[in-house]
């Protein structure tokens, strides 16, 4: 359905028009792009967080035989429990979920609603900046 562009009569006013739609337009593509951003950066997390669970656990599993076979009350014994002991801990804070509050699920549920309202919208403006500047074309000076 065609933008009701016949309501511009004069240049300036599809210049105001113009203006103001292409603001619109540039709102909508940063939020379009901060939402980008954020996507990328949770992925991120989540993708750091699981390859040092990964690193933690590797650690873990390489050192358990070594303090087994290290003589107890040894110089090397206690240091190698040590590094045993950090890499467990760390496993069990990275096998933990995210901290509450991080986001909600009304916060996710708000964020899937911007960006179908920016996927929307984007494409909505550009049509009525296009037609405004066809329909611009057409008036007298």
């Amino acid at each position: 359905m065609p933008f009701p562009v016949t309501l511009l009569r004069t240049k300036a006013e599809c210049d105001v028009a113009l203006t103001a739609l292409t603001r619109e337009l540039r709102e909508f593509t940063l939020n379009d792009q901060v939402l980008d951003l954020r996507a990328d950066k949770s992925a991120e997390r989540a993708s750091d967080r699981t390859a040092a669970l990964q690193q933690a656990q590797a650690e873990v599993t390489r050192l358990t035989p070594q303090v087994a076979d290290a003589t107890p009350g040894t110089r090397e014994h206690r240091f190698l429990d040590r590094l045993l002991t950090q890499a467990s801990r760390r496993v069990q804070d990275l096998s933990l979920p995210p901290a509450p509050g991080s986001q909600t699920p009304a916060d996710a549920f708000l964020q899937a609603v911007d960006v179908r309202q920016v996927a929307v919208q984007v494409p909505e403006l550009e049509a009525a900046i296009a037609e405004a500047t066809a329909h611009r074309a057409t008036l007298p000076a």
